[in-house]
């Protein structure tokens, strides 16, 4: 089934109203999920209960104003909502040419592919660009450092990996691509203009610690827009950084 036609499901026929009792809800329940999961995966390598304790605070909220604004008939729950959030902001399931794969290639597109390109990231072009791009700077040096400083143990490495980089940034710079898909997917040059600029600004934030690091950004970018975009899924995406920058930050704690 289609993206058009799953959303289809979730509309009422009856009239500008239960639109716009739809359109309420639905924005409540795309904000809320979105920004309870920024607000773990930023606080969640420092400050694990608040993290946890905030990002149910964000859900229970927008839970109770989904209710509050309550729909029109059996069908529409606080749960079919959700769901339709998540799905918007990325947290599908991997689609490929807009039909949802079996568990098999779920597994493969989520787990797989995604720990082979960061294998093959780290262990290739990761040297290779350090060597051709040495950081010599006095402050990208001492903002690497620092970098380093604040990731103390295990724990600290993973969750900084999967929840404070990995997570974090494929919400911010991956999902809108996937937004644009969801909302124009015939659009291609949109589309593209949109990847495009997200990536190059993914590459931007990543200036403070040299050259080679906005390269290697930048290239990850690519990667991983490519997969959000293909298997319409953040997940993919998420698995890929995060193993590949779990991969650099236990190193530093080993």
């Amino acid at each position: 089934m289609s993206d058009a036609a799953i959303d289809k499901q979730d509309k009422p026929s009856n009239g500008d109203r239960h639109d716009r009792v739809r359109d309420k809800r639905f924005l409540i329940t795309a904000t809320g999920p979105l920004l309870g999961t920024l607000w773990a995966a930023l606080l969640a390598p420092d400050q694990p209960l608040a993290a946890i304790l905030g990002a149910l605070i964000f859900f229970a909220l927008a839970a109770l104003m989904v209710k509050k604004a309550s729909p029109i008939g059996p069908a529409w729950n606080v749960r079919a909502e959700f769901a339709r959030g998540f799905r918007w902001l990325g947290f599908g399931l991997v689609r490929i040419r807009d039909r949802q794969v079996a568990v098999r290639a779920q597994l493969m597109w989520i787990v797989v592919i995604p720990t082979a390109l960061a294998l093959l990231d780290y262990h290739y072009l990761s040297e290779l660009i350090s060597e051709a791009f040495p950081v010599v700077d006095p402050a990208e040096l001492a903002a690497q450092e620092t970098r380093h400083a604040n990731v103390k143990t295990l724990y600290g490495a993973l969750a900084a990996s999967f929840l404070g980089a990995s997570l974090f940034e494929e919400i911010v710079f991956r999902g809108l691509p996937l937004i644009v898909q969801r909302w124009r997917p015939h659009a291609t040059i949109l589309i593209a203009i949109t990847a495009a600029a997200s990536t190059a600004l993914f590459a931007l934030v990543h200036s403070d610690f040299g050259t080679g690091n906005v390269v290697s950004a930048f290239i990850g970018g690519v990667v991983y827009v490519a997969l959000a975009l293909y298997t319409r899924s953040l997940w993919p995406s998420i698995m890929a950084h995060g193993i590949y920058d779990a991969i650099i930050m236990v190193s530093w704690v080993m």
